[in-house]
């Protein structure tokens, strides 16, 4: 039986979601956006069955139900900062803590899962990497044993910091939690095929695409 996790999502706020979608989307849709895809992470993460935690200053996200929400740090700057502060106020299972990224439109359950079984015993680390080298998943078995590197180039990052921390590295191929959305080449990937587009975050980009088209 998989030892009990806890999974750990952190989320900017609404209005300043998206910038790199700005070109195509509209502030209002790119709020749209984040929060499709926010609910989607979220309704993955709680069908796990294991606690979620939501890291956040934005009050439209410290709404949602069936999460235990934790306020950022105003003192500290950066997601790395906010993300190991918010870590040591949560005592983690056994099978560890998962940090996941909240624009993962296609994040289901059963994904997850897959990722925590693939995972090797502790002391550990099981990552899923995005498309541009980020780190959009990542099983710490404990937390706490290197600093955290999100931002560009994470994911080889990551593996270094964990390498040098004698931790076992895993790398998990999971179609459906290595797709985010930062780009506009990303919503195209999510509309390439039917499945995608019929994400709630799917919906929103076509919609925000068709307006596009006629202004």
């Amino acid at each position: 039986m998989t030892a009990a996790f806890a999974i750990l999502i952190p989320v900017n706020r609404l209005d300043r979601a998206k910038g790199r979608l700005a070109s195509l989307l509209t502030a209002d849709e790119r709020v749209a956006l984040a929060l499709a895809t926010f609910t989607a992470v979220v309704a993955a993460a709680r069908g796990s069955g294991e606690p979620v935690y939501v890291l956040t200053n934005d009050s439209r996200i410290g709404t949602t139900p069936g999460v235990t929400i934790l306020g950022e740090d105003d003192a500290l700057r950066g997601l790395n900062a906010q993300l190991e502060a918010a870590i040591r106020g949560i005592e983690a299972p056994e099978g560890g803590l998962l940090i996941l990224h909240a624009d993962l439109p296609l994040a289901t359950s059963e994904a997850i899962g897959a990722l925590v079984n693939a995972a090797p015993s502790a002391p550990s680390v099981t990552l899923v990497r995005s498309t541009d080298g980020g780190t959009n998943a990542m099983l710490l078995r404990p937390p706490r044993r290197f600093p955290l590197a999100y931002g560009f180039g994470s994911y080889a990052l990551h593996i270094a910091a964990a390498k040098a921390a004698f931790m076992a590295v895993h790398t998990v191929e999971s179609p459906t939690l290595a797709l985010d959305l930062d780009t506009p080449d990303d919503l195209h990937a999510l509309l390439a095929t039917a499945a995608g587009a019929a994400t709630p975050a799917g919906k929103v980009v076509s919609a925000a695409l068709a307006r596009a088209e006629t202004t």
